[in-house]
């Protein structure tokens, strides 16, 4: 969390920009499909080891059930209480096949937007994430592609604070549009909840303010795209 913190202090301090759209990407499963694997010993001694993001939210969401802990991210908790949960295949990018139905319109880079890969890895995966844009042809310092780790937290709360920290005379963040693309069915749920049903930040939505997520989808013929918008 206190790396994410720091990105967001970087954001805060930039200078003025023109900034009025915020694309913000996911990275396992919608910018690449990696081979990285969660890999968990119980207290009691039982394992699993979940090979996707569905299956490592449902076992999370089942042992934080089991161990009465209702935290956004369990894993911290769920460590505390013993449960070995080895996240080192997500410190590097394993085996990527990239996702172009994603990393196409991540390349366009339109005026007056800011593009971020906003990845719910830990802190240390930013370098690989990095390496990996620059192999496919994506130079995040050329293009001035932010790349941070939620480790875990909630990314609506991260979109929620990048709008709070723009705002402009009127009282209304600068922000009128937000690109989302994630693959995740938990987290595009918190950002519905955070962004678009949140009473809290009404007033500071421009009256033209547009939230739309792209639901990455897996077919056997490649990847498609699932637009929602509030």
């Amino acid at each position: 969390m206190k790396l994410l913190l720091e990105n967001w202090r970087k954001y805060i301090n930039e200078d003025y920009e023109p900034i009025t759209t915020l694309r913000i990407f996911d990275f396992d499963e919608t910018i690449a499909h990696t081979r990285s694997e969660t890999r968990v010993t119980a207290p009691d001694g039982s394992t699993a080891t979940l090979s996707d993001q569905k299956q490592f939210e449902e076992y999370m969401k089942a042992a934080a059930a089991k161990e009465g802990i209702d935290t956004f991210d369990p894993v911290r908790d769920l460590q505390e209480l013993g449960y070995n949960i080895d996240l080192s295949d997500f410190s590097i990018v394993k085996d990527p096949d990239e996702i172009t139905v994603v990393t196409d319109i991540l390349r366009q880079f339109p005026k007056n937007s800011k593009t971020y890969i906003l990845t719910a890895r830990r802190g240390n995966s930013i370098g690989p994430i990095i390496d990996y844009l620059d192999e496919i042809g994506i130079d995040t310092r050329l293009n001035d592609v932010r790349v941070m780790a939620s480790q875990g937290e909630s990314k609506g709360d991260v979109m929620v604070a990048m709008m709070r920290n723009k705002v402009m005379d009127d009282g209304k963040s600068n922000i009128n549009r937000i690109e989302y693309y994630e693959d995740s069915e938990k987290n595009i749920a918190d950002v519905l909840a955070k962004v678009c049903d949140n009473k809290n930040i009404n007033d500071l939505k421009p009256k033209d303010f547009e939230l739309v997520i792209y639901k990455v989808l897996k077919f056997d013929d490649g990847y498609k795209l699932e637009p929602t918008t509030c």
